[in-house]
């Protein structure tokens, strides 16, 4: 495995963009350097990265799928096909997505990222279960004959078999029996998430309570101000909805679909706002069609239309089918349209995400001895290099 020295650049990190130099060996972040004099003597390949930003690789925890490939799909050169699309673009992290699938569908996409896991030039984090216990008012663009009520005997078998390999869970915790899920995916260290719910403010705390983490795709599909009697009268208030508990709860971390389509750029800032930096992320939720022209693919069953870089179910026009936006033009969405700083905007791509999945001991940031996950960009953020486990890629 190649030796770099990454010299002079503009290292990103979440507190501060600083000039020096990176050291990758044996795959591995060996040291950063901010005095030029401590290279001397450094036998490694050196890559001039002047003027250029260094930063760590992105982290993808909510993403369907890849120029023209589906995650939810059991065939293995399509899956990694679709991942090596989304490490061209930066991610060298990714934790695949299904959508409402059924559970043997689940199982085959789970033993096909195990099968091509070591083969797989990003790292695959594991698998992200989005569904099938969603609000079936809230469903978005999951189909509603694809949605069901938690039940032990059908979700039991694949936490089982897979639980170490399952990053995360989203579901709507008011269904009947959504908070034994969220139990029984905290005894196993599977992070839950509140998503495509319409849970009251008191149910999403019990769930909280009960080790719910995580929110997806905040505001999307999301639950709102409740008008609702408060108290032993006819008489109606206003409380909380999911969109307000996640604002208000900082055990909750969230995520930020930042395409332009999916939310205003006020809604980012808001989020930012009120959960801070470090407990904002940002997710692609691409679907298969990222990565190629315009025309009609299929998700989750349902036929989509993509057109001037948005995703439409074809028979309900007014439902995004996931986004078709990599994560670096999310990364310069944020940047230019949300007032984010840049570090701060690349921590959100990378190292937020990286603890929301209990990855952020090897990922997300560029510290000694963590793995060599490295981007190099230029002054307008384009990315000129791509390091994944200290091996560059061929972009």
């Amino acid at each position: 495995m190649d030796k770099y020295l990454l010299k002079n650049g503009n290292i990103v990190t979440g507190s501060a963009i600083k000039n020096g130099s990176v050291l990758v060996e044996n795959g591995s972040i060996a040291d950063i350097f901010y005095e030029q004099e401590s290279l001397s003597g450094i036998d490694a390949k050196a890559v001039d990265c002047t003027g250029k930003y260094v930063g760590p690789g992105f982290v993808d925890i909510h993403v369907h799928g890849g120029r023209g490939n589906d995650f939810g799909s059991a065939e293995p050169e399509a899956v990694l096909d679709g991942i090596h699309y989304h490490l061209e673009n930066g991610t060298t992290s990714i934790a695949p997505a299904c959508i409402s699938i059924s559970f043997e569908q689940m199982d085959r996409a789970v033993l096909t990222l195990k099968q091509i896991e070591q083969k797989c030039r990003a790292t695959i984090l594991g698998f992200h279960v989005e569904g099938v216990y969603l609000s079936p008012v809230y469903r978005g663009g999951h189909l509603l004959g694809n949605l069901k009520e938690p039940d032990p005997k059908d979700y039991m078998p694949l936490i089982e078999r897979h639980a170490d390999f399952i990053t995360e869970w989203t579901l709507a915790p008011e269904l009947s029996g959504g908070i034994e899920l969220v139990r029984q995916c905290t005894k196993n260290d599977i992070v839950t998430s509140v998503g495509n719910s319409d849970a009251s403010y008191d149910v999403l705390m019990e769930a909280i309570d009960e080790g719910m983490e995580h929110s997806t795709h905040f505001a999307c599909v999301m639950g709102g101000l409740r008008f609702e009697a408060l108290g032993d009268s006819t008489g109606k208030g206003f409380a909380p909805g999911v969109f307000e508990t996640v604002l208000l709860d900082d055990r909750l971390t969230t995520e930020v679909i930042a395409d332009g389509y999916h939310l205003h750029p006020g809604i980012i800032k808001l989020a930012v706002k009120c959960k801070g930096y470090d407990r904002v992320c940002i997710v692609t939720d691409a679907m298969m069609g990222v990565g190629l022209p315009g025309g009609e693919y299929v998700i989750g069953g349902q036929d989509c239309v993509v057109k001037n870089g948005i995703a439409i179910i074809k028979n309900r026009p007014d439902v995004i089918a996931s986004s078709v936006t990599p994560m670096i033009d999310m990364l310069r969405f944020v940047v230019e349209r949300c007032d984010v700083p840049l570090n701060k905007a690349w921590m959100m791509a990378s190292q937020v995400p990286a603890r929301v999945v209990r990855a952020d001991g090897r990922k997300g940031s560029i510290e000694a001895g963590k793995d060599a996950d490295i981007l190099v960009m230029d002054g307008q953020l384009n990315i000129e290099s791509v390091f994944a486990r200290g091996v560059l890629q061929q972009l």
